[in-house]
């Protein structure tokens, strides 16, 4: 039913151990056909393994473990670099092309959600049925500015809306203030969404895709926003719904690097986001001629 990518940097291996036992304690609430798949890539490209203290194996290791550790309740395709990764793009990229899965979630490895999350996302995409172009995504605590308040759940409305504050919230109380309150979909008007859980049919994203030229790293959920505003002119049915009640946020509180003097990263995000920007308007046009 859902292909879930995940992209993981060595440095971040802990997180992604956080978060595949939040999906594993998701798991005992979906039935036994569940169809779920999770993808995930361990990212060692972007470390100078020369300059570090702890080998590549280290970090291979521990991800093989939670590769058995989540092939206990879905199907799993966990590697490490291969297929010229270097960032969230290119596995997002790669599961929107070659899935069988109708549907498509984004999960970063700092995410913080409720153990019915997966349950309820799953049984949304079910009463859809995979045939439509559709795009759901849990709620979040109030972010950075005023144009994310459409998936803003309505018990954090009265938190100002700004990184200051974002930053510094407690992700698993965030989480649990609504823990008890009814889950119901509702369709927005405008889309809106991130890496956060965000769900997509598989034939939407493949139709509007992550072209080549966006490369690793940035506005790649961008690009598919704007997609589907182009797909509503164009005069197709797209709608984004928003999961009440089921919030998700980053976990930026409690981060933390323990590996910080132990492995030497590269870090090329700002590369990586210059080329995503320089190529996301021609793409554009690309994607209206194309449909």
């Amino acid at each position: 039913m859902i292909n879930i990518a995940i992209h993981v940097l060595p440095h971040e291996i802990d997180m992604l151990e956080q978060l595949l036992i939040q999906l594993k304690r998701n798991s005992v609430h979906l039935p036994k056909d569940h169809g779920i798949e999770v993808s995930v890539c361990l990212n060692t490209n972007l470390v100078d393994w020369n300059k570090s203290k702890l080998p590549t194996s280290f970090f291979v290791n521990k991800f093989d473990d939670l590769d058995t550790l989540t092939a206990s309740w879905a199907d799993v395709n966990f590697f490490t670099h291969g297929k010229g990764i270097n960032g969230c793009n290119d596995i997002r990229r790669d599961v929107i092309r070659t899935t069988d899965k109708p549907y498509v979630m984004y999960l970063d490895v700092d995410n913080v959600f409720g153990e019915y999350f997966l349950l309820n996302a799953w049984s949304f995409c079910k009463e859809f049925g995979g045939q439509a172009y559709h795009v759901l995504t849990p709620q979040t605590t109030r972010l950075w500015d005023t144009t994310w308040d459409c998936i803003t759940n309505k018990y954090h409305m009265d938190q100002p809306a700004s990184h200051e504050f974002y930053d510094v919230r407690d992700p698993y109380e965030a989480v649990m203030l609504t823990s008890t309150k009814d889950r119901r979909i509702r369709m927005i008007p405008e889309f809106k969404f991130a890496g956060w859980g965000t769900t997509i049919s598989t034939k939407l994203a493949r139709l509007i895709d992550i072209p080549d030229s966006l490369k690793s790293y940035g506005l790649d959920d961008t690009f598919v926003l704007y997609g589907c505003y182009i797909l509503r002119e164009k005069g197709h049915q797209v709608n984004q719904y928003v999961i009440e009640n089921e919030v998700i946020i980053e976990n930026n509180f409690y981060r933390t690097n323990p590996y910080r003097d132990l492995i030497h990263s590269i870090d090329r995000r700002a590369e990586f986001l210059a080329n995503a920007h320089a190529n996301f308007n021609p793409e554009l046009e690309k994607l209206k001629l194309r449909i």
